[in-house]
């Protein structure tokens, strides 16, 4: 019975470790005014319900909840004036933009509580066509947790706005998703999310 209550202990004292992790990483990308608590939240709420959808199993729906909140992590490294920056990225900034994920791969890899979701934070912006980065992967090479969040993050970011680029309206970036299916984006993927995005009202 020690044993036992030892053992809830250590995963009690684990969970709350984890949680103040992703607190403090959070906490100093809304600092940098990278994305906002809502956005945030949007894009968990938003990928959960594109994971239902495809039915994954709940192993890997806890593992996007924890990825939705970190997968950017990697912009901590990068310089405010960048990512704020409303005029367009020169060569070498983009050049700077696209280290995060690896940075935020190795943040990750470095913790054992958040090494479980490095390979997704890593891959979180490649494309279904190979043109993405940091790797250049393709299709299902891309594991499915980073294909939902690309498609994700890619619609939240274009009906909020982002600091070089204006909010459109829902109609205009559900044209947008279906324009880039196959491209940037797993083609069965977007085509769950639109329906989705139809069906419900608040998204």
């Amino acid at each position: 019975k020690a044993e036992d209550n030892m053992y809830r202990q250590k995963l009690v004292d684990s969970k709350s470790i984890i949680s103040s992790i992703i607190s403090s990483l959070e906490k100093t990308l809304f600092e940098k005014s990278v994305k906002t608590e809502r956005h945030t939240e949007k894009v968990r709420e938003m990928s959960l319900e594109l994971a239902r959808s495809v039915k994954l199993p709940k192993s890997e729906m806890d593992e996007l909840s924890l990825l939705a909140s970190i997968y950017d992590i990697g912009k901590v490294a990068i310089l405010d004036i960048v990512l704020n920056k409303k005029e367009n990225l020169s060569k070498r900034e983009w050049e700077t933009i696209k280290r995060h994920p690896e940075i935020g791969y190795r943040i990750a890899l470095a913790s054992h509580q958040l090494s479980s979701i490095a390979q997704y934070i890593l891959t979180a912006h490649e494309w279904w066509d190979g043109t993405g980065y940091p790797q250049g992967l393709t299709g299902e090479n891309i594991p499915i947790l980073s294909r939902i969040i690309t498609i994700v993050d890619a619609y939240e970011a274009m009906i909020t706005g982002r600091p070089h680029k204006k909010a459109i309206s829902k109609k205009a970036a559900i044209k947008e998703l279906n324009k880039c299916s196959g491209t940037q984006f797993d083609p069965k993927l977007v085509e769950r999310f639109i329906a989705i995005l139809k069906k419900n009202s608040k998204y």
